[in-house]
Formats: structure tokens, sequence, C-alpha cells
């Protein structure tokens, strides 16, 4: 990924977090400028804590400070192009505290990603963080499914039935790749994300990494979904590249060609899931459904787009 983003050697130079920023950033103005999307929704990313509510001291791959995804989006040069979701374990012991103070400041939803940071949605530590969720307005956006970017902790937590306690307290939940197999081995929970989403009109799930090896073969099932396709929300899995290669039988060797030369990845991603089909409610669920007030909050003025 490094090298696709044209950013291999950045940490060896110590300055890896910020040609992140600045590819994502160009990135970003660019599918904006191609008139494929509005703005991102960018996402903290929370230490692990253990059962006991203790901070984790190994074991962590990746991790985004909830600061530094507000500061990011706070920035006066880049106003107007980012949203900043939350990460808030549940387990620590000031979870609710942390999530209120993050609310406060303008956080559009709240991001876990249960089999890898090894939360359970289902434990009862989680119940007065869905009822403040619900109460505000703010959605969980949840990882479901395989997962083959970061180290899994528990496998069995990428169900979208460990999400159902979030649904039946009002929360409106997104289930990041809709519950769908990736690898090999992974376990198939698509049936399951379907049942929710046509039974709970909070369920949501998006299509991110639709347009990568492990998930683009999940397309085209989709679109056959009577009652979830209209639930679905555009998601990229940035900064995880796509590719129309995937897609080639139905789009064909001109058109493939033709969206495989789009330098963003954010616009390349949504143009092929375009291509492919996908309903243009698909592209501007989200602005419904992030927090209150998120757009005018961060300064994204059309909602015409993703």
């Amino acid at each position: 990924m490094r090298y696709k983003l044209g950013i291999y050697d950045a940490h060896e130079r110590g300055c890896l977090d910020q040609a992140y920023l600045e590819r994502l950033e160009k990135d970003v103005r660019s599918a904006i400028d191609r008139q494929s999307l509005s703005a991102c929704v960018v996402f903290a990313h929370e230490r692990i804590y253990n059962d006991s509510g203790e901070l984790l001291a190994v074991g962590q791959e990746l991790h985004v400070p909830n600061e530094y995804a507000f500061s990011i989006c706070e920035h006066e040069k880049l106003h107007g192009l980012f949203l900043p979701a939350m990460s808030v374990h549940p387990y620590r012991h000031d979870a609710l505290d942390e999530i209120g103070k993050w609310i406060e400041r303008g956080a559009v939803a709240l991001k876990w990603l249960p089999n890898s940071q090894g939360m359970d949605p289902r434990d009862q530590r989680c119940q007065k963080i869905f009822d403040l969720l619900a109460a505000k307005h703010v959605p969980l956006i949840a990882h479901t499914g395989g997962e083959h970017t970061v180290s899994i902790i528990r496998p069995d937590l990428g169900d979208p039935e460990t999400l159902r306690p979030a649904l039946d307290r009002g929360v409106n939940v997104i289930m990041a790749h809709c519950g769908t197999q990736s690898g090999l081995f992974d376990t198939n929970w698509m049936p399951s994300f379907c049942e929710l989403a046509r039974r709970y009109p909070n369920c949501f799930g998006d299509t991110s990494a639709f347009t990568t090896p492990g998930r683009s073969r999940w397309m085209s099932h989709f679109l056959r979904e009577e009652g979830v396709v209209e639930k679905l929300i555009h998601g990229s899995d940035y900064p995880v590249p796509p590719s129309a290669w995937w897609s080639l039988p139905k789009l064909g060797w001109t058109k493939t060609q033709e969206l495989q030369r789009i330098w963003s990845f954010l616009a390349r991603d949504v143009e092929i899931k375009r291509a492919c089909g996908f309903p243009d409610n698909v592209f501007t669920n989200t602005a419904r459904i992030l927090a209150p007030g998120s757009l005018e909050r961060w300064g994204i003025t059309d909602v015409s787009r993703p």
C-alpha cells in the first residue's frame, strides 16, 4: 500500500504521518474536482483494552488518536474536506465520558473494529454507550466479516449478529463490509447482515472494499438483494487500492481500462461502483445518517455526492 500511495520510504525518513496526510488530501481534492464525492469521513483508531479495562501493552499495530483525527479535520487548510469519526474502546473505565466529549467536539460517528480491537458489542458495558449514541443520533460504524489488514483477536466478532443489541437500543448501525467473506477461509455472514438490514430500519451496511479482490464478487449479489441494496452506504476502505480489473467481465475491457486510469483512489472506487450499477442513493445515504448538523459543522455544502 505504501508503494501504491507513493509514500514507500516515508517511514524511513520519519515523515509517514505527514506523507500519508498529503496523499490523502490530494486524493480527496482530486475526487471532488471529478465530482465523484463531496468530502471524506476519516476514522480515528483506538488502542486495545482487555476485559478488565486495562490498556494492552503489546499487540497494537495501528493507533490513530482521536485528538489527531479531529485536529486534521479542524485545520484551516483542510476545512470542508474531512469529517471525524471517533474511536473509543467500550471497555475503558472512562468510555462513556470520552464518547460524550468527542460528540460535543463534533464526532459524526463512532468507529469500532471488534474482531481486531477486542470489543464485544454484546457486553453489558456497551448498553449505556448505545443509549447515548441513540439519544444523540450518532451512528456506530462497526466492522463485520473477515479482516486481513490488521491482526484479528476474536474472529467471531465479525458476525453482524453481535450488533443486534445496538440495533435494539435504537442506534443507527452501519455494518462495514456487510458481513461479507474476504479471505478464502473467512465465514460468510452476508445472509445474517441481509436479514438484519431487512428487519431493522436502523441497520445499514457499507460498500467498503467491494472493489478489492477479496470482496468484489459480492457486488453482483447485493444488486440482486431487494430490500437490502437500498440500505447500503458508500465506503471506500482507503488506503486499500481499488481496482476495476476484478469487475472486468461486467465492465468490459475499454471501460475497465478507463476506470483504472483514474489517479484518485477515492474517485476510482466511486466510479467503479457506479459503473457496476449501484443506485444513486447508495452514494448519498451518508448525508442523512451522520450525526445531525455534521455537514454544516464541518463545512460541507454539497451533499449531492458521497
